[in-house]
């Protein structure tokens, strides 16, 4: 049997995919990495090849790709190839019900990390399960993706896979946990990079746009290669007694982070989607923008604390 699995760019991704091959007694495979808004690319290179099994993890429905997605889940259907579905974000009741009448097997899970879903909800095939080894990568996955960091991986891995890293190292994270790992001496050198980036980072001054709208304070950065958007929010928000964060990157993708706001009712208005507290849409920037924006960045962080405003406005109404 082949499966192709579909799978997120950061580490939750790269665990989900991972505990589903080692419960799965590692099956022949092949993995996608993706972004939501781009799932139905990811699902395009699938259905042009054939396999015997596709799973999704970690990758939530986006309402602006939704219908293409319907649209080539259909089409593997027609090939009579299986498809699994594992998940932990904001699911509509119509997406559930018309993708289980498609065929789709659906294990939708807000309580947990997508690592968890997997863990939690797939029949195991392997013979010898090491529940510890599962416990602690699904605690440790859990405790970066959700901000819980009530496990001592938790700091370590949520820094181990970053959306911005080559495939290559991905995959080198996905096979370390199917071969039943915890960790590999490549990590170490990984992680302490990482952290003396952030150093670097937040020693220095970062450039930011402050929208004030109604009771709502709106911090704007642009991201940054070096650093998770997460970390960039949990920064801002603390830095500026902000409300909203939000981190842009220059071909419109938006990453937003608060402790006390819904924005996933934002990022839905613009397309997106994503948790509660930690969303993320796609804009398009009108090419006059990103012109002006050569020469002086706060035109463009301007220019989405506008649109991230009004909507949050319109939510409030």
């Amino acid at each position: 049997m082949v499966v192709a699995i579909i799978t997120h760019t950061d580490m939750d991704g790269a665990g989900a995919a991972g505990m589903y091959l080692y419960l799965s007694n590692n099956p022949e495979y092949r993995v996608f990495f993706t972004e939501p808004y781009l799932l139905h690319k990811a699902l395009s290179k699938v259905t042009a090849a054939y396999y015997d099994k596709v799973v999704i993890t970690d990758i939530g429905i986006n309402p602006g790709v939704y219908s293409r997605i319907i649209d080539y889940l259909s089409m593997l259907k027609r090939n009579n190839t299986s498809i699994i579905w594992f998940d932990h974000h904001v699911w509509e009741n119509r997406w559930v019900t018309e993708l289980t009448n498609l065929g789709a097997e659906l294990y939708i899970d807000k309580s947990t990390c997508a690592t968890g879903v997997v863990a939690k909800y797939i029949k195991p095939t392997r013979i010898n399960v090491d529940e510890n080894f599962v416990q602690e990568v699904v605690n440790g996955v859990c405790s970066g993706d959700l901000w819980r960091f009530d496990h001592w991986l938790g700091p370590f891995y949520v820094r181990l896979v970053r959306r911005r890293d080559n495939q290559a190292w991905r995959k080198l994270v996905v096979k370390t946990v199917a071969s039943g790992k915890l960790w590999i001496p490549e990590f170490n050198e990984k992680i302490l990079d990482h952290v003396e980036r952030e150093l670097i980072l937040f020693s220095d001054k970062i450039q930011v746009v402050e929208k004030n709208t109604g009771n709502m304070k709106i911090v704007v950065t642009e991201s940054n290669e070096e650093v998770e958007n997460s970390f960039i929010g949990a920064f801002l928000i603390g830095r500026y007694s902000a409300d909203i964060a939000v981190i842009a990157s220059s071909d419109g993708k938006l990453s937003f982070r608060s402790r006390n706001v819904d924005v996933r009712s934002i990022a839905l208005k613009l397309g997106g989607g994503g948790h509660i507290y930690a969303s993320g849409a796609k804009i398009d920037v009108p090419w006059w923008i990103r012109i002006l924006s050569k020469v002086n960045k706060k035109v463009f962080l301007n220019y989405v604390a506008e649109i991230v405003a009004r909507e949050a406005e319109r939510n409030s109404m």
